[in-house]
């Protein structure tokens, strides 16, 4: 009975041990996945510049620009892909913050009001859940 009663205390030991496992071992790879996250970005948009890249995380092919740009396909910076328009899946607006650190984001070129996809304050980062048509930005306040 003796060997039952140690055998039982053992197993149950030793499920708790595995239950407290998960907690700590999840954190490990929930702290590496965080840090995977944030490498991916790391360099990736120099200070003062509206970056875009084609993939998630700042990753695939990247456009970069540190003013205004009314075309992104027929601008000083040529930002498309195979000829087509650029699909954006993910970007970062690493301006200063100030005067003109946000960027006014449009659809279409020619900065048209009608088609306006949004506005990133400086600093501001993210990947869409899918690509999003973006053809013309500005700085402003």
């Amino acid at each position: 009975m003796n060997r039952t009663r140690i055998g039982l205390t053992g197993a149950v030991v030793a499920g708790l041990a595995v239950v407290a496992a998960p907690a700590s071992a999840m954190a490990a790879p929930a702290a590496a996945a965080q840090h995977q996250a944030a490498a991916a970005w790391q360099g990736s948009c120099a200070k003062g510049d509206f970056c875009v890249w084609s993939n998630k995380d700042g990753t695939g092919t990247k456009c970069a620009w540190d003013g205004d740009d009314p075309d992104w396909q027929g601008g000083d910076v040529q930002c498309r892909m195979n000829g087509l328009p650029f699909l954006v899946a993910s970007y970062w607006n690493n301006g200063y913050t100030g005067a003109y650190s946000k960027v006014r984001i449009y659809s279409l070129n020619n900065y048209n009001e009608t088609y306006y996809w949004g506005t990133l304050s400086a600093g501001q980062r993210n990947s869409v859940w899918e690509g999003q048509l973006m053809r013309s930005h500005k700085w402003v306040n």
